[in-house]
């Protein structure tokens, strides 16, 4: 642009020069001054127009570079709701328990652990709400929410039974004397429905410490135990010199994939309002069910022991990564076990009970 200029001020100072010239040569240079001077002008405007055109491209690459900052790319499979932080969950101990393993381990969520159904009970019942989450048998759930007096309602399934019989020989289920507990709870109606000869002459007890203690006093050939209460009574037995075995899967003899003994069960106007949130806690329980390794639990074994096997009510970690194939923990969706649901609730007269989940 500089040397452009220059050179019309050359042109037009050459200009001056000719007035004194003849009329014929200053025509001449008057007409060769008119060309160069439009020769310069087009020039002029030639490189303005691509200054102009270069500060256009340049404003619109550096509002090009603003909107690529503004813009953050999404990772693959992220979820803006994928986070379960902040929710508050009530669990019982044992099995249950032990399907939460990774909602405890994050730290991200406040979970209390209860022994019994009493607690349990109370807080579905609360009219002001404690929890979002409830973890509890799937029938105490079930019945409160088609009875219509609970708003939380069933999400998944978390535990498909954890009932065996341990015995001292394979036949002392049909030709022993057997010990069983909670004859008007889930596993007392669960095993008469699966075994009912057994269950006419079996001494009951209303808990699974009685009645394994029967059977580690030789006062019963077999017994109805729960895991992990099982694997640890055989290994006692062994302590002791006594041989005990697994004899019987009640899960196998029930049917299917076992009985829904435990279910997740949300509030129903949280799920309404952030669905996904519920759903991200669903699928969080599943891939952390999925990824334990029954032939290598030692990373289980390994969380079970940062939790501590106090909070989740179990005897100790070894015993729990043991048995956790048995534990049957499969995260199941409601939608897709209706009827298993349907079937378990009829051992408790309940059959009426599309009120028990989420629209």
């Amino acid at each position: 642009m500089k040397k452009t200029l220059s050179a019309l001020l050359a042109l037009l100072l050459a200009a001056g020069c000719t007035a004194s010239a003849p009329s014929g040569a200053a025509s001449s240079a008057a007409g060769e001054e008119e060309q160069a001077v439009s020769s310069v002008t087009e020039e002029t405007e030639e490189e303005t127009e691509e200054e102009v055109t270069e500060e256009e491209n340049t404003e619109e690459q550096a509002g090009e570079e603003e909107t690529a900052e503004e813009e953050v790319p999404v990772q693959e499979g992220t979820d803006a709701a994928q986070a379960t932080e902040g929710l508050s969950i009530l669990c019982p101990t044992g099995a249950p328990a032990i399907a939460m393993i990774p909602v405890m381990k994050s730290g991200l969520n406040t979970v209390d652990t209860v022994e019994g159904a009493d607690n349990l009970q109370a807080a579905f019942v609360n009219p002001d709400p404690q929890y979002d989450v409830i973890v509890a048998p799937t029938n105490l759930g079930v019945k409160l929410a088609s009875a219509g007096k609970t708003t939380y309602r069933l999400l998944a399934v978390v535990d498909w039974g954890n009932l065996y019989i341990v015995g001292n020989a394979e036949d002392a289920l049909e030709n022993g004397t057997v010990a069983a507990f909670g004859e008007q709870a889930v596993p007392g109606l669960v095993f008469k429905k699966a075994y009912p000869e057994a269950a006419e002459k079996a001494k009951w007890f209303s808990a699974v410490d009685e009645a394994r203690a029967e059977l580690l006093a030789g006062n019963a050939d077999a017994a109805l135990l729960a895991e992990p209460a099982a694997t640890a009574s055989i290994a006692k037995a062994k302590q002791d010199g006594l041989e005990l075995s697994i004899i019987s899967n009640v899960q196998e003899v029930w049917g299917g994939s076992g009985f829904p003994m435990a279910s997740l069960f949300v509030r129903e106007d949280l799920y309404a309002e952030n669905a996904q949130v519920y759903e991200n806690l669903v699928g969080e329980l599943t891939a952390y069910a999925e990824t334990v390794d029954p032939e290598d639990p030692s990373a289980l074994i390994e969380d079970i022991t940062a939790i501590t096997p106090e909070k989740l009510g179990v005897p100790n970690a070894e015993i729990v990564g043991k048995c956790y194939k048995r534990i049957n923990v499969k995260i199941t969706p409601a939608d897709l076990c209706k009827e298993d649901i349907r079937a378990f609730m009829e051992i408790f007269d309940v059959t009426d009970i599309d009120a028990a989940f989420l629209n």
